[in-house]
């Protein structure tokens, strides 16, 4: 099990995060894990090729991205709860925040650089603005010039204005070895790199937001509350069993006590997975 953050090293990233809206952690990922996640995205390549959405502009015309992870292997409730980013993200997004959406970024050769944008752009909130999102980017391979390393500009978090997509951006690239992860504040002006390595840039991109957002993935409704009665609390908590400031109560209490009345008693196995990857190619429109 990887040794937890010094006070110092906690407050370190707090304060990078702080001033230029992200900070990145080095040997975070431990090999074995490292290694398992390699793996679980070579089985999601053979069961949802290609990713779980269509090609585009935004995302990528070789990208693949994969999400609902958590009807996946069980390894992705690790990772959404690895300790690290549980010992920092609460001084960034108050207590009670919550995962927000889960997802990989498989960037492959020849794509091109990724327009300049923000990941809380979605809830229109005026800027600069209290910390509503914070992504955490997963290098599972090296982030390199050539392999695409994402892109940010230091201290956007403060600007006035979101970005505007058809516009060019003095960017400082995240550069990290496979096992690092970096934190990027939501309101941080970023955009992956073009890759012209001739090889894939494989990544996670863990995204969480303030207990009283809405999650951009909507996990409470694309896991079934029996499954979810199976995961350790503090991953309940953060897909929404653990109320925040008042907001997420049923009967105003902790949501969890109702959840446990309704489907303790129902089997954790949840049917419609055994057909889910069936249905890969009716959500993307992939021919078959």
């Amino acid at each position: 099990m990887i040794p937890d953050l010094s006070v110092d090293a906690v407050d370190l990233h707090v304060a990078n995060i702080e001033r230029d809206g992200y900070s990145i952690m080095h040997n975070a990922i431990e090999p074995k894990l490292l290694a398992a996640l390699h793996d679980e995205i070579e089985r999601l390549q053979q069961v949802r090729p290609g990713g779980d959405i269509p090609p585009g502009p935004f995302t990528g015309y070789v990208t693949r991205r994969w999400f609902d992870l958590l009807n996946d292997a069980d390894l992705w409730q690790e990772v959404a709860v690895h300790p690290w980013i549980m010992q920092i993200l609460p001084q960034v997004l108050g207590d009670g925040f919550l995962l927000s959406t889960m997802g990989t970024a498989v960037v492959g050769h020849d794509e091109s650089d990724q327009a300049v944008h923000v990941d809380d752009g979605v809830y229109g909130f005026p800027r600069p603005h209290p910390n509503l999102v914070c992504n955490t980017m997963w290098a599972l391979t090296d982030f390199t010039e050539a392999t695409g390393a994402t892109r940010v500009v230091p201290g956007s978090q403060n600007f006035e204005h979101d970005p505007d997509l058809t516009e060019a951006y003095d960017t400082d690239a995240l550069l990290m070895p496979a096992g690092s992860i970096a934190f990027v504040l939501g309101s941080c002006y970023h955009g992956a790199g073009a890759n012209t390595s001739g090889e894939d840039r494989v990544a996670l991109t863990i995204n969480y937001c303030n207990g009283c957002m809405r999650q951009q993935e909507n996990l409470m409704l694309g896991i079934h509350p029996s499954r979810m009665l199976s995961f350790a609390p503090e991953l309940q908590d953060l897909l929404g069993f653990k109320t925040s400031v008042g907001a997420g109560h049923i009967f105003a209490q902790d949501p969890r006590l109702e959840m446990q009345r309704h489907y303790a008693d129902q089997s954790t196995h949840d049917s419609y997975l055994d057909r889910r990857n069936d249905l890969h190619n009716e959500r993307t429109g992939a021919k078959t």
